[in-house]
């Protein structure tokens, strides 16, 4: 069993969460010329990279190395540092205007939403109630021990954020509401979350890019108001995503079967928003779709969670509350997610 399969065990996981801070930096970042750059080179970060093949670094705030991995050995050499390395001067991180920024910051007056992904499967041989997906749901899936036990941490949800711009959130309360009135939602913001979000290979495996355009088949997505008080407006949300290959049952074979990946999924929710502030306090979406065809690693071939014929994968949308430095994470995170050349914002 390789070194990588032990490792990564739940005492490790544990170990991490509570002692180090994972990090994960785009090679560009760490050697663009701004503040931020400059910021994780005194790390020595452009030197040290996280690989597909499990190769990492612990290192200090200023870049003294302390092990390839994030053991109790580690840990104590941390520890025993003076206070002065082990810790990052704050005035070292100064505050950054926007034309300094190489990460970009969530639009201004904008609304972030959390988006959590995860595998799902159906009870009794498909045909039954939704579920989480368990390791027996993956029939590609080696019987090794060492392999099992990284995958069934692999499954779990992930999480990334989507952004909405002021004007666009704000398009979305209706001025004069009545109950059953219905408000077509930009057909930008049903795109953006179909090709940007609505990715079970990118949200899983980063292996999948954005969807582009010409493979999108339906996007849409539209609001119809079901109560109004003094205090609250409420909105109901349905639409439809379809993206990708149209599904073919005799194609949607595993491994390496010809139908290409396809996903498409119902989209329902509840908005909420405040009368007094204008403001949203409740943004749920769920969209409980179906996935098929081949999940293509960087070589094209099949990875071990492809599943034969259409299998469940969900995504559920939540508003973001801010108190974390993660709702500031760029969507996809990446800065470059959302630069003016992917179109995320529309045209």
């Amino acid at each position: 069993m390789s070194r990588e399969l032990t490792f990564w065990n739940d005492e490790t996981i544990a170990r991490i969460r509570e002692h180090f801070v994972a990090a994960s930096v785009p090679t560009w970042l760490a050697r663009a010329k701004t503040p931020e750059g400059e910021l994780l080179r005194v790390a020595g970060i452009q030197d040290r990279w996280v690989t597909s093949s499990g190769y990492m670094s612990c290192i200090t705030a200023d870049g003294d190395y302390l092990g390839d991995r994030p053991t109790k050995d580690v840990l104590e050499k941390f520890r025993a540092l003076p206070e002065d390395k082990r810790r990052l001067d704050a005035k070292a991180i100064a505050a950054l205007e926007p034309k300094d920024e190489s990460v970009p910051a969530p639009p201004e007056g904008g609304l972030v939403l959390r988006v959590h992904a995860r595998f799902l499967a159906r009870d009794g041989e498909g045909q039954g109630a939704l579920r989480r997906a368990t390791l027996d749901d993956f029939p590609l899936l080696p019987d090794e021990p060492g392999l099992r036990r990284v995958w069934r941490i692999f499954i779990e949800p992930n999480v990334e954020c989507l952004w909405l711009t002021a004007a666009e959130w704000q398009a979305l309360v209706p001025k004069d509401p009545k109950v059953g009135e219905t408000i077509a939602v930009d057909r930008r913001i049903a795109e953006r979350m179909a090709r940007f979000h609505l990715t079970p290979q990118r949200a899983t495996t980063s292996e999948g890019g954005i969807v582009r355009k010409d493979r999108l088949k339906e996007a849409r997505i539209e609001l119809e108001v079901t109560e109004v008080s003094s205090e609250r407006v409420a909105m109901g949300l349905r639409g439809f995503v379809h993206w990708g290959s149209d599904y073919d049952e005799s194609k949607a074979t595993s491994p390496n079967g010809p139908l290409a990946q396809g996903y498409e999924t119902p989209l329902h929710g509840r908005l909420e928003v405040d009368r007094s502030t204008g403001r949203f306090t409740r943004f749920d979406i769920v969209a409980p779709g179906d996935v098929w065809g081949r999940w293509g690693d960087a070589n094209g071939k099949s990875m071990v969670v492809e599943r034969p014929g259409r299998a469940p994968f969900g995504f559920a949308f939540e508003l973001a509350t801010g108190d974390s430095p993660t709702d500031r994470i760029p969507p996809g995170g990446n800065g470059r997610y959302v630069a003016k050349e992917t179109g995320y914002f529309g045209e």
